[in-house]
């Protein structure tokens, strides 16, 4: 079970280490709570919580809109992020190369802001309807399905995208010219040549995608309230007035970690069925278009940026605007909205930073270790290691939130009402992507160089430490940097874990948009996209760094 760890103490003792923290902070929490959802007593043989909620029209409700949201999203996005991934492999046109700030951009932006912004530019008193009132025109409601499903499909394509582009840049092009030259025609080529190949990134694409939106909190919690989904209504049944339902709370969090789960393994299933090996070669050249064909994909492209940036626009614009109550004044200019954001009520601001680089901090040392320990000092202990390590890239924010709640809520660990479970929350559901970050170059790193140094004398540790880290350095501080920005912009597990006095950034913009205060809402807003760009800025652009874009 052991393996090379039998040699190297002080990284098993790593290793051990490391299963502990996710045992005690992860597993234990996630068990509790799977527990008390079938733990109420009865004639049901312990499925009490299951019964209830399959047998009431209003959480069979609950369940059917998670489910049809996160397939509408997923089916939308895969058309959008694919489509536009398509384009942009196989043809040259002007501005092509604007769609490698996509991921940039919609990564970081967080959901709440969207939503805000969408309502000003959406909503029943927003831009468009009042531009559209002495027309006689007006819009359908944005809190309806369609406001839902095109919102969050501006917020996920870009999953799609990035997956669909990474699989076809890594074909190889001799297949295609092969079924080419022996007289198929284009369509049978890509239908059994292209696609088969490509169905590994679409389905890997599809699942971030599904994944994403059943778990999502802040778009459906500020347009949703005309369809329920899971995620909101766990979190409302967790902060009701009359007390909520524990159990019920604990089987809708545990619904929601039995899709992203079933996915999971669906995904796996179905694409380990259908892997195919290549060797290296050429990857598919890009065919310059021209006429109509570039002015069209121009216009797709273009279409899709502008898309993206229009919630930053729009909160820029009216973070300045004056406002007297909910009513907006555009075309006027203020600075009293970004001072109460600023001076009058900054520990929002003071809060996120805090809690964020705390998180960061712990959550980069942890991603490292464990990174290294997956890819070099490989053994059965390790691999479960990497298993749970990746086990919150399926678990929603509030699901994850509830489950520390009720597991640190009192005994010999309290942490509930303290900065320490906000902190914990993000370091967990980071560090899934910071320890695949730190583990792509540690793949590539060959194993003679270490050897080397310790053949030297140089211990294990000592050699990680001058041989490996500076080789790792550069991929570890882009992963860094995103995983700062991203714990910025965390609202889902927030919500459930804040406190008085530990408001965050994301908490605050979420609670200003609740009671219509839409222009103090933006200037929050303003702050978070600021703290959230300028490290991305310096970290492109002094450090050379990586991070978030296609490059």
């Amino acid at each position: 079970m052991l393996g090379p760890l039998r040699r190297d103490p002080a990284w098993l003792a790593m290793a051990m280490a490391a299963m502990a923290v996710l045992g005690l902070f992860l597993v234990w929490p996630l068990a509790n709570m799977l527990w008390q959802s079938f733990a109420a007593p009865g004639s049901d043989g312990g499925v009490g919580g299951y019964t209830r909620f399959f047998s009431e029209a209003s959480y069979r409700e609950v369940f059917f809109n998670t489910l049809i949201l996160g397939l509408l999203v997923t089916v939308s996005s895969m058309l959008v992020g694919g489509g536009l991934a398509v384009v942009v492999a196989r043809c040259k046109f002007p501005f092509a190369g604007l769609v490698t700030f996509l991921p940039l951009i919609t990564l970081v932006i967080p959901d709440v802001v969207v939503a805000a912004s969408w309502v000003l530019v959406l909503g029943r008193q927003g831009l468009l309807n009042g531009w559209l009132e002495p027309l006689g025109v007006q819009l359908p409601s944005l809190y309806s399905w369609w406001g839902l499903v095109f919102v969050m499909t501006l917020n996920n394509y870009v999953y799609a995208f990035v997956a669909v582009l990474v699989g076809l840049k890594s074909m190889d092009r001799n297949l295609e010219e092969a079924a080419l030259s022996l007289g198929q025609p284009l369509g049978t080529v890509l239908k059994g040549v292209t696609m088969p190949l490509l169905l590994p990134s679409v389905f890997g694409g599809a699942l971030i995608v599904f994944t994403h939106v059943i778990g999502s909190f802040g778009v459906p919690a500020i347009l949703g309230a005309r369809t329920p989904v899971l995620a909101v209504k766990a979190y409302n049944e967790f902060v009701s007035e009359m007390g909520g339902n524990p159990q019920m709370q604990a089987t809708m969090a545990s619904l929601l970690v039995f899709l992203g789960a079933g996915m999971l393994l669906v995904q796996k299933l179905w694409v380990e069925r259908r892997q195919f090996q290549m060797e290296s070669g050429r990857t598919p050249a890009a065919i310059s278009i021209a006429g109509w064909r570039a002015q069209a994909a121009t216009a797709a492209v273009l279409g899709v940026v502008t898309l993206s940036m229009l919630p930053v626009l729009v909160v820029l614009v009216t973070a300045f605007t004056p406002s007297i109550g909910p009513v907006l004044h555009y075309g006027g200019f203020t600075l009293a909205h970004l001072q109460h954001a600023l001076v009058r009520a900054p520990e929002p601001l003071y809060n996120s930073l805090f809690l964020a680089t705390i998180a960061t901090a712990a959550g980069m040392l942890f991603s490292v270790a464990v990174a290294y320990l997956i890819v070099k000092r490989r053994s059965a202990l390790t691999h479960a290691l990497d298993v749970l390590v990746m086990l919150p890239l399926t678990i929603a924010g509030t699901v994850l939130g509830i489950a520390l709640i009720n597991a640190f809520n009192g005994g010999w660990l309290a942490l509930t009402g303290s900065w320490v479970i906000m902190a914990l929350a993000y370091f967990l559901r980071r560090v899934p992507t910071s320890v695949r970050a730190a583990a792509g170059p540690l793949h590539n790193l060959r194993d003679s160089i270490e050897e080397a140094s310790m053949s030297l004398g140089v211990s294990p540790i000592k050699s990680f430490f001058r041989v490996v880290l500076p080789i790792i350095g550069p991929s570890v501080a882009a992963a860094a940097v995103l995983m700062w920005v991203t714990t910025l912009s965390e609202l889902s597990a927030t919500v459930v874990l804040y406190f008085g006095g530990m408001n965050t950034m994301p908490i605050e913009i979420f609670q200003q948009v609740d009671s219509g205060r839409l222009a103090l809402a933006c200037a929050y807003s303003v702050l978070l996209l600021l703290t959230i760009f300028i490290p991305l800025a310096l970290a492109r652009r002094v450090f050379r760094l990586k991070v978030g874009a296609i490059e």
